[in-house]
């Protein structure tokens, strides 16, 4: 276990910059903005906006800026398991770990582990900073638009944890869905290494293709390897009864609203693309192991 800890930690001291230093860079400028509109007064540009209250401006935003973190997150971990599966054989630190008793499916779990886990949670820990920045914006707002009304403290607290703990579970739930795509481009890392990321999209781009000529387009459009995989991308596409909870007058329900998020995922699929993510990892490892020396 303490090998495990010590492995994940180290992940994090090696990926820090894009998920800790680029995520705070990024709250930094968002904090000068905020203070360069305070200072020159630019608030004043928003006198005919339309929301009808301030708790409903600040719902909005926050759950906006929850879409564009998770975004970011999922581009980032594209990348970081596209880096982090063989970033062993560039600094040789293989050969270090190769010497000691920690087996190659170890090191290649630790790195999944800390792409769904802390690396993650430093995510999530600017996103819920960010909703600071916009509860003060919306308090600016609400000064300046009277007519919007200022809800208590309280009623900010209870819509700000309503909403963050709606994000956490999509996001969790988004991690374990997107898996298996992660898993592919770090297995194809162990061989490839940097290439692994164009040929992420050329592979299966080129399965499509030989699908469709020798089946001389009898499938659906697209094939069925290319439809799936398109089916497969989409997640949380229904989001009606979400629209619907935005723009109603009451407040953010995350106890309705969690139960509805969940219906839509298709729990089989998930599990399934979480079988198919360990095997890639299992794979991966013993390439590793076998092929790989250096």
């Amino acid at each position: 276990m303490k090998s495990l800890v010590a492995l994940i930690k180290r992940e994090y001291l090696e990926h820090r910059g894009a998920f800790l230093y680029a995520p705070g860079v990024i709250l930094g400028i968002m904090t000068l903005v905020l203070v360069f509109g305070i200072a020159s007064n630019r608030f004043q540009m928003h006198q005919e906006i339309g929301v009808p209250s301030a708790l409903k401006f600040f719902e909005f935003g926050f759950l906006a800026v929850a879409a564009l973190w998770s975004m970011y997150l999922l581009a980032a971990l594209f990348f970081y398991y596209a880096d982090a599966f063989s970033a062993d054989r560039r600094n040789n630190a293989m050969l270090f770990w190769k010497s000691m008793p920690v087996s190659d499916f170890k090191v290649l779990a630790s790195k999944s582990l800390a792409g769904m886990t802390i690396l993650p949670a430093l995510i999530f820990a600017a996103y819920l900073i960010t909703g600071v920045l916009i509860y003060v914006v919306t308090m600016i707002t609400a000064m300046m638009l009277p007519r919007l009304g200022v809800p208590g403290i309280f009623e900010f607290l209870s819509s700000g944890f309503q909403i963050a703990a709606f994000a956490f579970v999509c996001l969790v739930t988004a991690l374990l869905w997107y898996a298996p795509f992660f898993a592919w481009v770090g297995a194809l890392s162990t061989v490839f290494r940097r290439w692994s990321i164009p040929l992420a999209f050329l592979i299966p781009g080129l399965v499509g293709l030989a699908e469709n000529l020798i089946f001389n387009d009898t499938g659906p459009r697209a094939g069925y390897v290319l439809n799936y995989l398109n089916e497969r991308l989409k997640f949380g596409a229904d989001n009606l009864h979400l629209e619907r909870e935005i723009f109603a007058d009451a407040q953010f329900n995350a106890m309705a609203m969690i139960p509805r998020f969940l219906a839509t995922v298709d729990w089989a699929q998930l599990v399934g693309g979480l079988i198919v993510a360990a095997l890639l990892v299992y794979a991966a490892s013993e390439y590793r192991r076998r092929i790989v020396a250096t």
